[in-house]
């Protein structure tokens, strides 16, 4: 259990790597985006030395990369209560919308939560790189074995004469 007391520290410590980082990580995009322009030059020996409020204003602008760029649609089907046939129509009308109250809505709203906070989930780089590299190979192979069914099965021009070639003879 965590200590009430104790849990802004611990919040602010357990983010301050992934804080440090996109300040840090947004600074450097920055830094590529405008390394052609003269007129920014010099503000870059600035930047190591900026105030908290500037940090913000650069990790603000931070874009990470390792963010899933899919757009994952998807749905869930949420089962409805079954239906009593011991009760009245009016009591499973009651039961079905304290179900609605306490179950659907609650699950609803969590699902909602999820889909809506899954393009900012982390990824790992490594496991993005992976997934990349395992494409490749999959493309590689497929023309692979196109390029070998193309020779298998097709011909040179040698082998079939034109209709040309036998008014000649």
């Amino acid at each position: 259990m965590l200590d009430p007391a104790s849990w802004k520290p611990k919040a602010v410590e357990e983010t301050r790597v992934f804080r440090d980082y996109m300040v840090q990580e947004s600074l450097a995009q920055y830094k590529d985006y405008y390394e052609s322009d003269a007129e920014e030059q010099s503000f870059f020996q600035y930047m190591d030395n900026l105030a908290n409020r500037d940090k913000i204003r650069f990790a603000e602008i931070f874009k990470d990369y390792t963010e899933s760029k899919d757009d994952h649609k998807d749905f869930v089907m949420i089962q409805k209560r079954e239906y009593n046939p011991e009760l009245s129509l009016f009591s499973n009308l009651v039961l079905d919308l304290v179900d609605f109250k306490d179950r659907v809505r609650p699950l609803a709203k969590d699902i909602a939560l999820m889909d809506i906070t899954r393009p900012y989930q982390k990824q790992n780089i490594n496991e993005i790189l992976k997934d990349e590299q395992d494409f490749q190979d999959t493309v590689r192979k497929v023309q692979a074995d196109i390029e070998k069914e193309a020779l298998e099965e097709g011909y040179s021009s040698r082998e079939i004469e034109g209709p040309d070639s036998r008014k000649h003879q």
